[in-house]
């Protein structure tokens, strides 16, 4: 007979990935890397303060022609993160959105989508 055996995660990944992508409705100028990371900077700073704004986020990859990005946080500011970006709303005077596509504490599972995957 086969034994089940459970295995759990007993020391949590150090740092969460996740993939966003900021939607301009309306045409106009498009961030660079660094006003993209300025962005995620202020997001954080007008929802959680100076002290969500220290926290270390690194821009991993990021592609102007799409606007979207590949975010890396330790796993404490994920809900921070995450949340900041929900919510911000502008961007230079225009509105704006972030839309977070995929999250995981391994950056390997970023590399493809399996919505997308085809046969």
């Amino acid at each position: 007979a086969a034994a089940f055996e459970r295995r759990v995660l007993r020391r949590a990944a150090e740092h969460h990935y996740l993939r966003v992508r900021l939607e301009l409705p309306d045409g106009g100028a498009r961030p660079n890397a660094a006003q993209f990371k300025q962005l995620v900077v202020t997001a954080l700073r007008e929802l959680h303060g100076e002290v969500g704004a220290s926290l270390p986020v690194d821009v991993l990859t990021y592609e102007e022609k799409t606007l979207s990005a590949i975010l890396r946080v330790i796993s404490s500011g994920l809900v921070k993160l995450w949340s900041a970006l929900t919510l911000l709303g502008f961007y230079q005077n225009r509105r704006c959105a972030f839309r977070v596509l995929q999250t995981s504490p391994f950056l390997l599972a970023l590399s493809g989508n399996s919505r997308e995957l085809v046969l």
